[in-house]
Formats: C-alpha cells, sequence, structure tokens
C-alpha cells in the first residue's frame, strides 16, 4: 500500500441543525447597541429558519426595544415605518 505525501486530507463538513438559543434579559443586557438593533433587526429570519418560536420573537421585540438607547430606538421606528410603507406599496397576490 502507498502512503500519501503532503498534508493530510480533511473531513468533509457536518451540517448542523439550527440550535435554539434562550434569550434572557441578563443575556441582552450584556449585548451591544449594534448587536441588539441586528438581533431585533433579524427576529422574523430567526422564526424563519427555526431559532425562535413567533411567541418568544413577540416577547423579544419590546424587551430589545426598552434595551436600545433613544437614537437607535428612533433608528428602528423609522425602518420599520419605512418596510411598513413599502410593503403597503407593493400589489397584493394576483
Amino acid at each position: 500500500m502507498k502512503r500519501r505525501s503532503g498534508p493530510p486530507r480533511l473531513p468533509p463538513p457536518v451540517f448542523h441543525a439550527p440550535m435554539r438559543f434562550e434569550w434572557t434579559e441578563e443575556k441582552l443586557k450584556l449585548l451591544s447597541q449594534e448587536q441588539l438593533l441586528n438581533l431585533l433587526g433579524n427576529l422574523d429570519h430567526q422564526i424563519a429558519i427555526g431559532r425562535l418560536q413567533s411567541e418568544e420573537a413577540e416577547r423579544l421585540g419590546p424587551l430589545i426595544t426598552s434595551l436600545l438607547t433613544k437614537p437607535n430606538g428612533r433608528k428602528r421606528r423609522k425602518q420599520l415605518a419605512h418596510a411598513a410603507a413599502l410593503e403597503a406599496d407593493s400589489p397584493g397576490p394576483a
């Protein structure tokens, strides 16, 4: 049997199912303002991929918003208003 020379071959990547994370108020307080904004903006995506239940997202939204500073809270409300306006302007399904 012939030995291979060179670097060892790595095994193929393994798929891991999305893990669920328990967001407590203490854990949320440890996040930066940018991280809070990202988490708030990604709640719908987290529901879609199975990391959050919709009930949990409904609980987290106001909690995250309460931890945001006033300028960041204003920014998020503007983003939500803009998204709602775009959704209202788009034609419904045919």
